[in-house]
């Protein structure tokens, strides 16, 4: 890497890091402007999430909606800097949940294993700090950014409890299968396929059925070591709050070859996943491409 990419990425790292000691009296008002600002002229990523929005729920954002898809977006960010500093008291306290999902999760871990999926929603780090409070440890897998970036997004969620591997570490998916088999609780953002070989699927959208394709990592996983895979989507409630709603388990087909139950395991994440876009769009931080052919 060249001297001029190192300071890039060091500098991007530096200020990521900065969110840390950013008060909620200074980036709440300022995402509130900056949200304002792109609801009337919209950068390219937020018109891609306008546009991916729109198929998912059939009609075009507001520019409400703009404002508070970005809002949103802040607060993500400002959160997973920001939660190693917060106390478990503090954790526990910002996130509602049903008591007879969390329920549903400890008894799957601890017996058959678990592989939780989400979508790219509220703070996917909160809710991983959330569980590992509930005394059910975490392991995730994070894209292998630049070493700063990387180095302090592992760092930060150590501190919260949750071990972190790369999507390009050697032997990723051997280390994800000891970890069920261990009882450790796999979490998995699981919506957008980075990779281009992700398993073939259809997003419910408002419209109708759309062609895509989703990591297959959790639907493996769990027909690979017999765990049960629970969806979770977590939506923001109001400024303080967050709340995590969890699917029953789902099930492969008992036969057919471990790609086709693979395959009909994701068809009901996307499903699943699905509805709860739909439903709270604007904590969907879906601000690449997502659906073929749509691109502003």
């Amino acid at each position: 890497m060249s001297s001029p990419e190192q300071l890039r990425d060091g500098l991007q790292a530096g200020a990521i890091a900065g969110l840390r000691y950013c008060p909620r009296a200074l980036w709440q008002p300022a995402s509130r402007a900056a949200g304002a600002l792109m609801g009337a002229h919209p950068a390219p990523p937020v018109r891609q999430w306008m546009l991916n929005a729109e198929v998912m729920t059939g009609s075009r954002p507001s520019a409400g909606q703009v404002r508070a898809a970005v809002v949103s977006w802040a607060r993500t960010q400002v959160v997973s800097m920001q939660l190693p500093r917060w106390s478990p008291g503090r954790i526990a306290s910002s996130v509602f949940w049903d008591p007879a999902a969390l329920d549903l999760l400890r008894t799957a871990a601890g017996s058959r294993g678990a592989v939780v999926a989400l979508p790219h929603m509220g703070s996917w780090d909160l809710a991983g700090a959330w569980v590992a409070g509930q005394g059910l440890p975490v392991t995730t897998v994070a894209e292998r950014l630049p070493d700063p970036q990387f180095d302090l997004f592992v760092r930060t969620r150590n501190r919260l409890g949750m071990r972190v591997h790369a999507n390009t570490e050697t032997g990723v998916m051997r280390h994800l299968l000891d970890d069920v088999s261990s009882g450790r609780l796999v979490c998995l953002v699981a919506d957008r396929d980075l990779s281009g070989s992700g398993i073939a699927t259809h997003w419910r959208t408002a419209r109708g059925a759309v062609d895509g394709r989703i990591p297959p990592g959790p639907a493996h996983l769990a027909v690979l070591t017999g765990a049960a895979l629970i969806g979770a989507a977590c939506h923001y409630t109001d400024p303080t709050h967050m709340r995590i709603d969890f699917s029953p388990v789902l099930e492969p087909p008992p036969t057919g070859s471990s790609r086709r139950r693979a395959g009909a395991l994701t068809d009901r994440l996307a499903e699943w996943f699905s509805m709860r876009i739909r439903d709270h769009v604007q904590d969907w931080h879906m601000f690449q491409p997502f659906f073929d052919g749509v691109r502003p």
